[in-house]
């Protein structure tokens, strides 16, 4: 199918009987165009359909007013509040967002950065902080900035956002064991929201206690279903379980769901308790004990870091607050 000719300035400025150069202007600082005529030139871009062209401020290297945002899942609700964070102070500073999928992989990012660097993007954020040598060589030689999202510790060496997961780890699983909960196992996946961060937390926090960890890792991204099977696998390893902390709301779902199904009861039998007070924890009879995180916030202070680093500030980043809901499943 062939392409339809585009409208350019030049059909606009005739329309409105004006020169490209007040187009132009209007495109750029409408506020230093008169009323009346920007009125006009409006009328015109709308019929008309126009598009603006920015591959001329690309190719000059000038600012392409886009940043470049990699998620490595779009469909966990955590990461569309990020995501809506992030375009909403991009566009009350008149960016466009550009999203790519990095599925929890390395190589995925460095694919996905390539790609984005190609658009000239003024700066990214990247949701992981594993990256690989040619991803971190790619942006230094593109001479932008990036952010770092999802966790913050003093121990982060780039500009990073987000809060400290081992620290939520720590207290979930601490007031969990104040709840007169002993033998916790924790559900973790390999492809998750800081996950290692958290089982740490979680390790740190049983051996406080003197208790012992007991962990079950899979490889695959949370969900209901694998969680369904993970507990299942906890009950016949360790028959004397009598609580869960999992590393994502999915998995603690799909727990309740699982103990529910062989007549266990929560909390009386099992405790169980996640991280994210994702909708489907938070709907749940009983309701879930979750780590309120702040995902939409994260997003926001996200794009502000970076936005400060590309017009030449660099700001001091705090990890961000989070809550503890005890819900109705660690004590009746």
């Amino acid at each position: 199918m062939e392409k339809n000719r585009r409208p350019t300035m030049n059909d606009v400025a005739k329309r409105v009987g004006v020169t490209k150069m007040t187009v132009s202007r209007y495109l750029k600082y409408p506020h230093k165009v008169a009323k009346k005529t920007g009125e006009k030139i409006q009328i015109a871009l709308d019929e008309l359909g126009y598009i603006p062209n920015r591959v001329p401020d690309i190719l000059s290297n000038r600012s392409s007013k886009a940043l470049g945002v990699i998620l490595p899942s779009l469909c966990h609700s955590v990461f569309q509040q990020v995501l809506a964070g992030i375009e909403t102070v991009a566009e009350e500073n008149g960016y466009q967002v550009m999203l790519a999928h990095g599925g929890y992989s390395a190589e995925t990012e460095q694919q996905r950065i390539e790609s984005l660097l190609s658009f000239n993007v003024d700066g990214l954020i990247l949701a992981d902080s594993d990256h690989t040598q040619k991803s971190l060589k790619m942006i230094q030689t593109a001479g932008i900035s990036y952010v770092e999202i999802m966790e913050s510790t003093p121990k982060n060496t780039a500009q990073s956002v987000g809060i400290d997961n081992e620290l939520a780890a720590f207290s979930m699983v601490t007031l969990m064991i104040e709840r007169g909960f002993e033998h916790i196992v924790c559900l973790n996946v390999k492809k998750g929201i800081r996950t290692s961060n958290k089982l740490q937390g979680y390790v740190d926090a049983m051996e406080d206690a003197g208790l012992t960890p007991r962990s079950i890792t899979a490889k695959a991204e949370s969900s209901v279903s694998l969680a369904r099977k993970m507990a299942t696998k906890v009950f016949d390893r360790y028959p004397d379980t009598d609580a869960f902390f999992c590393t994502d709301d999915e998995l603690a779902a799909g727990v309740l769901i699982e103990c529910q199904s062989q007549g266990l009861s929560v909390p009386e039998q099992i405790g169980i308790a996640g991280i994210h007070a994702l909708d489907i924890g938070q709907s749940m009879m009983p309701k879930l004990a979750s780590v309120i995180t702040p995902d939409r916030e994260t997003g926001e202070h996200a794009a502000l870091a970076l936005l400060s680093q590309i017009h030449g500030a660099q700001i001091d980043i705090e990890p961000l607050g989070f809550d503890i809901d005890e819900g109705e499943s660690l004590s009746s």
